[in-house]
């Protein structure tokens, strides 16, 4: 079995994964203690209606999922979950936590 990224940059998106749950473990935890931090209003705007550690928490499940399929080297990774399309290296390099191509994008 060939490997879809070369390993550098599988661990270039992998670090990216890890940097993106990160942040977001660190803004539930702001959320969970009070606090509404800045950098959640545009993850909130995807999802109107939704309480903020619910969207935090969802791509949280995101980050880990994706994280297990690089780990895995699971050929889904970097690929549409609905359709199974590529969604390419040079996206997936910039938004590693990718799962929907453009036209599934908000299902």
């Amino acid at each position: 079995m060939s490997l879809r990224f070369a390993p550098e940059i599988s661990l270039r998106m992998r670090g990216a994964l890890m940097s993106r749950g990160r942040t977001l473990a660190t803004m539930l935890a702001d959320v969970l203690a009070g606090k509404h931090p800045p950098s959640i209003e545009s993850l909130l705007s995807e999802k109107p209606g939704a309480r903020p550690e619910e969207v935090l928490r969802q791509a949280l499940d995101q980050i880990e999922t994706r994280r297990k399929l690089i780990d895995a080297d699971d050929d889904r990774f970097g690929r549409c979950d609905v359709c199974g399309e590529d969604l390419g290296e040079a996206a997936m390099l910039e938004v590693p936590w990718a799962d929907r191509c453009p036209a599934h994008a908000t299902v």
